[in-house]
């Protein structure tokens, strides 16, 4: 190979480097510059790996290590969830009691409900409202607009 061609080669790969790198600083698009409800399906998609994965995975992981050993799409948006666009919420997630008097009964009777119920309201829903920058659930004075349980959890059927 002539010196010629050994610097062109150099050269291309060393541009090809610099484009690569560049590119995977690039900014990725999300709130609070756009707003989660305007964004793209691959703008979300690509927020979601580069702030909310990173986010809450440690989050997660902190509670129960070994339940949230692995965490990806799935943890939260459950299998299929490329089939169904990663809609939400996932039929995979525990489906949450439909009425209050419901959910407190839960409370008394099921033992690690009040953990996970802590956890929740203590940890993610407030990361997760920041991530998105969507003000967080209150149920003194509801928001259908504001980030909640029903964002993740389907609610059971009334019986």
């Amino acid at each position: 190979m002539s010196i010629r061609n050994t610097l062109l080669t150099i050269a291309s790969g060393a541009a090809l480097t610099a484009l690569l790198l560049s590119n995977a600083h690039a900014k990725v698009v999300g709130p609070p510059d756009v707003a989660w409800k305007d964004m793209t399906p691959k703008q979300k998609g690509s927020y979601m790996k580069a702030v909310v994965t990173p986010k809450m995975k440690p989050i997660f992981q902190a509670f129960d290590g070994k339940q949230f050993k692995t965490f990806n799409c799935e943890t939260c948006h459950g299998k299929g969830a490329v089939d169904r666009k990663f809609k939400m919420p996932s039929p995979d997630i525990k489906p949450l009691p439909n009425t209050p008097e419901a959910f407190m009964a839960k409370m008394k009777t099921e033992k690690d409900w009040p953990k996970w119920v802590d956890f929740m309201k203590g940890k993610v829903l407030p990361a997760m409202s920041e991530a998105l920058a969507i003000k967080e659930f209150d149920p003194k004075a509801p928001d259908p607009a504001a980030f909640g349980c029903k964002n993740c959890h389907r609610l059971e059927e009334v019986k």
